[in-house]
């Protein structure tokens, strides 16, 4: 299963590396053709904001697993150890609540417009939504590797499958 979840890592990993790539691409070909050739491409701004989209949800999902989110830890520091573990795990629970509440109305919401089409490109919205539901399907798998490591006392650095 490790293997499996790192595999899903990696991946993660490098379509969010690509989208990245991507998207700075497109913006720059956008930027080119309007102020050198003076010609707009009618597509680059609507692709370059649902690769952002994408980009936001996959780099959240890979921050939330490598731990490396911001946060405010100056009160939760001054815990005892075991009072510390405890407030960890209920920010990970209520953190695991949102994410579930988001993938579900993602899921919701994408088979909703899974028929309409965006306005320049004529591509399904439920596409764009599908970003939000793969990001935050994968926050909820760290969340949950998360949980699973610190209710077994396997790790309590890290975040870990």
């Amino acid at each position: 299963m490790e293997k499996i979840l790192t595999g899903i890592d990696w991946i993660n990993d490098k379509a969010t590396l690509i989208i990245l790539v991507l998207l700075n691409l497109i913006v720059a070909l956008q930027v080119f053709s309007r102020y050198v050739l003076n010609h707009s491409l009618f597509w680059s701004e609507e692709l370059a904001r649902y690769l952002f989209i994408w980009l936001v949800f996959l780099s959240a999902a890979m921050v939330l697993r490598q731990d490396r989110h911001i946060q405010v830890s100056a009160m939760v520091d001054r815990l005892p150890a075991s009072m510390k573990r405890v407030v960890i795990i209920l920010g990970d629970i209520l953190m695991l609540a949102f994410v579930l509440v988001v993938f579900v109305e993602g899921i919701r919401l994408a088979n909703m417009v899974r028929t309409v089409l965006t306005a320049a490109m004529e591509i399904p919205w439920s596409f764009v939504y599908l970003g939000i539901i793969l990001g935050m399907g994968l926050m909820l798998l760290a969340l949950l590797g998360s949980l699973w490591a610190r209710f077994t006392g396997r790790r309590e650095e890290r975040r870990a499958w």
